[in-house]
């Protein structure tokens, strides 16, 4: 399952934490410890140090919205063969 289908209603917060706006951990600790949970359970190993585990969770969460956002953007192209076909 995707992050973003995970945490539908909490992606803003997500994405405001992986762009630095604040500490995900300080915020919204619920959060913060469920979306651990989810990279743990996917297969992520945290090294046990607070800080660099915090660094790698965002690392994977921005990654993981970025992701998406690119493919949502790619899917609003428009095709060159649909901007030749429009009539004059």
């Amino acid at each position: 399952m995707a992050l973003t289908s995970k945490f539908k209603k909490d992606v803003q917060t997500l994405r405001g934490a992986a762009n630095g706006e604040f500490f995900l951990d300080v915020k919204n600790p619920k959060l913060f410890k469920k979306v651990r949970r989810f990279y743990e359970n996917n297969g992520v190993v945290f090294s046990g140090d607070p800080m660099d585990d915090y660094d790698m969770l965002m690392e994977y969460v921005y990654n993981d919205l970025d992701t998406v956002e690119a493919k949502w953007k790619s899917s609003l192209s428009v095709s060159p063969i649909a901007t030749l076909s429009v009539a004059h």
